[in-house]
């Protein structure tokens, strides 16, 4: 199972749920996406879950993350999703967290 179907279980949803075909994704208006080009539906709850729980595995950069994390933080709200804040991190302990793990590689001769 990956990480974020784990993430998903955990929030309580399932996979299906957080699931846009092409179709009804190109019906949504912009203002209901917190992402740049159409990226991170957050038009519902259930998208708003699988956001939150996907933004982390994105390699957009700190900024980028950090509009979006608000994005979906302020969509939660209006839809009663919980935010668990240890699944969101901001880019600045996120940049500390990478250095962290890079300098632990290091030491252990792996990168």
């Amino acid at each position: 199972m990956e990480e974020w179907e784990t993430i998903a279980e955990y929030e309580g949803y399932s996979v299906e749920e957080a699931k846009l075909s092409y179709a009804a994704r190109k019906e949504l208006p912009k203002s209901a996406f917190c992402g740049p080009d159409r990226s991170f539906p957050a038009h519902d709850a259930a998208h708003v879950r699988n956001g939150i729980a996907r933004l982390a595995q994105s390699k957009l950069p700190p900024a980028v993350k950090a509009k979006i994390l608000a994005c979906l933080k302020r969509r939660a709200k209006r839809f009663g999703v919980e935010v668990n804040e240890s699944l969101t991190t901001s880019p600045a302990d996120q940049k500390e967290l990478d250095g962290a793990v890079a300098w632990y590689l290091r030491e252990l001769g792996i990168q």
